[in-house]
C-alpha cells in the first residue's frame, strides 16, 4: 500500500494513501476559538468546513513551521458512526512510500500513547499514523457533536 509520509517534530508519520481525499497548500483558516490546542481552525474546503489538526502539536508538543512544504491532508475518518474528513497539517508533506503490511512491527513500547507499528525507512522509523487512535479524547469530542 502507499502510504503519505510527513514530519511531526523530529518524526515521520505515515498516513495510507486509501484514506486520503486530497493534499491542500498550507491556507488561510477560521480561527476556533474554544477548541482544544491541537485543533487550529476550520478550512473552507470547496464549501464545507474541515477541522484542522496541527500534528505538531499532537505528536510532537510544537506548532508545525510554516514553509513550502507544509500542507494540509485531508483524510477520511469514521468518527461518531458517521464519515468525516479531517485535516492534518504537517511538515514536509511531499513523499509516498510503499509498504508491505509485514513491513511493520511493534516498536516494544506499548504503554506510549502514540506507540503504533514502525516501519524501517533507511536508518529512520516511519510511524503509521491511524487517527482514530491519535485523538484525545478533548479533540474527539469537539469533532464528533452534533453539528460536524
Amino acid at each position: 500500500m502507499l502510504y503519505l509520509l510527513m514530519d511531526a517534530g523530529t518524526d515521520i508519520y505515515a498516513v495510507a494513501s486509501a484514506s486520503v481525499v486530497e493534499v491542500v497548500p498550507c491556507a488561510a483558516l477560521k480561527s476556533a476559538p474554544g477548541a482544544p490546542p491541537a485543533v487550529v481552525g476550520i478550512l473552507n474546503y470547496r464549501g464545507d468546513p474541515v477541522p484542522v489538526v496541527d500534528c505538531g502539536i499532537l505528536l510532537a508538543g510544537n506548532a508545525s513551521r510554516v514553509c513550502f512544504s507544509t500542507r494540509i491532508i485531508l483524510q477520511r475518518l469514521g468518527i461518531g458512526g458517521r464519515e468525516r474528513v479531517l485535516g492534518l497539517l504537517g511538515e514536509n508533506v511531499t513523499r509516498v512510500q510503499a509498504f508491505e503490511e509485514g513491513d511493520f512491527v511493534e516498536p516494544g513500547a506499548r504503554d506510549f500513547p502514540f506507540a503504533g507499528r514502525v516501519a524501517a525507512l533507511g536508518d529512520r522509523w516511519v510511524q503509521r499514523l491511524h487517527m482514530e487512535s491519535v485523538l484525545t479524547e478533548d479533540v474527539w469530542e469537539s469533532l464528533t457533536t452534533e453539528e460536524a
